[in-house]
């Protein structure tokens, strides 16, 4: 391409991105102009992001002519290396401000900056856009003016199957909106009035509302006012499509609490960008949810945050702590950027196993994972969930292992403790980080119920608790009673029982309970002879080994055989 070619495609560029970014810098300075409503604590912080955002702003605005330059000659050969070093630069100005913004927005609970900040994110997205088209090859006339590419529709991934609430009293325009949208993937429910609307919305969960303003019972305004009052615009974008053209109604609208004004004639093009970005903005949080729970129950919070599932209260649950074996040296010996690799690919399909049994994704601790069951929603069923999805982790390992053992050069194994019991459930982050989860003493013998498993040799323990949740084919072997450290009383430990277990393997798991019974009643000598002939059949069994260890050590130190420490059958753990 000749210079005079790549010139005219970079000034044709500059036409559409000048007055982009110009209109993002006055974004910024009415932002700036905002009274808001914050908590005491907040107000500091949001004004110094504001500060930051209308100078990025402005800084972006700026540099332009530096990153995009028209005036000078650029040599061919030179040119693709310009623009992927201006690129970077624009979309690292552009970094800065879509952090200010979310910084902003995760601290607001103003209706109007949050609707100011709604329409900066869609601007920052127009120049984003924009900025990217750069990687195109640079061909004089690809960036056709506005006008001819206005009725050109583009649907993104996230709206699609989204279900959108029309409020319009004239028929003529709901059908135009329902041509519009409903082959673009949009499910379209309607209201004929304000009044209708607003039982709509207290009755249905909608992802976005398309509002008239003059509409008989309630006109727009109302609604909105309805809606900002129940709290549901702080959940779901309402758009604002009028007749209406009058620059202080627009003001009005955004002032109580609408996403986005736009005028009629309807400009499909602007009406699916402006759904666009406020769907993919809800998308977003919903992936906040998606981090610890079910699709499905993600999406429930994301639309209709129930403030009593958030709340802290208590509720029986089931928890789970799973860590990896060896996690420390087997780090030490593959380095940082290995490590991160098995550890996230590990976790990953971990993770999708809690998700698939309902489970919640609590938190991860280095080499450790933590989840839940039994809360946000009431889940009857919670042990046995927790159990199947531990029983799963272990039957993942064989393959998990094919993968990763060319790389680890060693096994993965894991060490799973589960228990029920009741606890403190609810938002345990702050304001800035969700993180939903339990709190109490059940979670932290959950947490020595996995570190026992290291002593007791074995890969996978629940608590009597848990056990007697458990359906009979479940429930497995009791192992011992137990003291561990900070929690007083004992607790009995299982092993559960997998569903491939044969005859043979229940007889031996009875054999074992029926020795464990005779040691607990200081019968050490018939103990000593049931596991003797339960260790010919599985030599290996850590449980056995342990207890037979138990066993010999009982006799040494029996009084009647001239010992002198008194006999008790709860083993209290050398550690965590």
């Amino acid at each position: 391409m000749s210079k005079s070619g790549e010139k005219e495609w970079l000034l044709e560029l500059r036409i559409e991105l000048d007055p982009a970014a110009a209109k993002l810098c006055e974004l910024a300075q009415s932002i700036s102009k905002c009274e808001f409503d914050s908590s005491p604590e907040s107000v500091a912080a949001i004004k110094a992001d504001i500060k930051k955002l209308v100078a990025e702003s402005k800084l972006f605005h700026d540099d332009l002519a530096s990153w995009f330059c028209t005036e000078e000659e650029i040599d061919p050969e030179t040119f693709r290396t310009r623009m992927r070093k201006s690129r970077h630069d624009a979309r690292n100005r552009l970094n800065h401000l879509f952090g200010a913004v979310q910084l902003i927005e995760m601290s607001c609970t103003d209706a109007v900056l949050s609707g100011m900040i709604l329409d900066m994110v869609a601007q920052l997205e127009v120049c984003l856009s924009l900025v990217d088209r750069t990687q195109e090859e640079p061909i004089p006339g690809k960036f056709a003016p506005i006008g001819s590419s206005a009725y050109e529709v583009v649907i993104s991934d996230e709206a699609i199957g989204s279900k959108i609430l029309v409020a319009d009293d004239d028929p003529e325009n709901r059908s135009i909106l329902e041509r519009l949208l409903s082959p673009c993937g949009f499910e379209m429910e309607f209201a004929v009035n304000g009044k209708q609307a607003v039982e709509m919305m207290g009755t249905t969960s909608f992802d976005a509302v398309l509002l008239d303003i003059q509409m008989p019972e309630m006109d727009g305004f109302e609604v909105l006012a309805a809606l900002r009052e129940s709290g549901q615009l702080r959940q779901t974008p309402v758009i604002v499509v009028t007749g209406l053209q009058e620059e202080q109604d627009a003001v009005r609208c955004i002032e109580i609490g609408a996403e986005d004004f736009l005028s009629r004639p309807i400009r499909p093009a602007l009406l699916m960008a402006r759904l666009n970005a406020s769907l993919e903005k809800k998308r977003l949080r919903e992936k906040v949810f998606e981090q610890h729970f079910t699709p499905e129950l993600a999406r429930e919070l994301a639309r209709n945050p129930d403030p009593m599932k958030m709340q802290a209260r208590q509720a029986e649950v089931s928890v789970m702590f799973c860590d990896i074996r060896r996690f420390s040296a087997i780090s030490e010996r593959l380095g940082p950027s290995q490590t991160v690799d098995w550890l996230s690919g590990v976790m990953g399909e971990f993770s999708t196993i809690v998700i698939n049994h309902g489970g919640v994704l609590v938190d991860y601790t280095g080499d450790e994972l933590l989840a839940m069951w039994g809360a946000p929603n009431e889940q009857p069923n919670h042990a046995e969930l927790a159990c199947k999805a531990s029983l799963e982790i272990l039957a993942s390992l064989p393959a998990i292992n094919d993968k990763w053992r060319p790389i680890v050069d060693a096994e993965t194994e894991v060490g799973i403790g589960v228990n029920t019991g009741e606890a403190l459930v609810g938002n345990i982050g702050t304001h800035r980080k969700f993180k939903y989860g339990p709190l109490g003493t059940t979670v932290n013998l959950a947490s020595r119920v996995q570190g026992a498993t290291k002593f007791l040799r074995t890969s996978l323990l629940t608590t009597g608790r848990t056990a007697s949740k458990l359906p009979k084919d479940l429930r497995g072997r009791r192992l011992c009673q137990v003291r561990v450290q900070n929690i007083n009383a004992p607790v009995n430990l299982y092993e559960l029982q997998i569903e491939a277990s044969t005859e043979a393997d229940r007889n031996l798991a009875a054999q074992y309970e029926l020795a464990l019974d005779k040691f607990e009643e200081g019968n050490f000598r018939r103990a000593s002879a049931l596991l003797g002939d339960f260790l010919l059949s599985v030599p290996h069994d850590g449980p056995g080994l342990q207890l037979m260890s138990r066993v010999v050590n009982a006799m040494l130190n029996d009084e009647s055989s001239g010992g002198v420490n008194p006999f008790s059958p709860i083993w209290t753990l050398p550690g965590k």
